[in-house]
């Protein structure tokens, strides 16, 4: 099915994602508390921009999973051998 661990690069991303999401709500914090973000228009838009990367890495996660299955990298409703259940 692929790997698992530090070797897997759709992991760098998902971490990456994460992080640049983390960044913009202590960005958010920051720019809310200096009096930036007090209006809701503009407090609003920077929530959308601060989930944004989340829904990227989910993207980039099923994107790597569904090119897996269509090149026959992976297979639906097959388990590596050595998995618990496989056969």
């Amino acid at each position: 099915m692929g790997e698992n661990g530090p070797g897997n690069p759709i992991l760098g991303v998902l971490l990456a994602c994460v992080a640049a999401s983390i960044i913009l709500a202590i960005i958010g914090f920051v720019l809310h508390g200096r009096g930036k973000l007090r209006a809701r228009g503009p407090a609003l838009a920077w929530a959308i921009l601060t989930i944004v990367p989340l829904f990227g890495a989910g993207f980039a996660m099923y994107t790597k999973h569904t090119v897996d299955n269509v090149t026959g990298v992976t297979k639906p409703d097959v388990n590596e051998p050595g998995v618990r259940g496989a056969p």
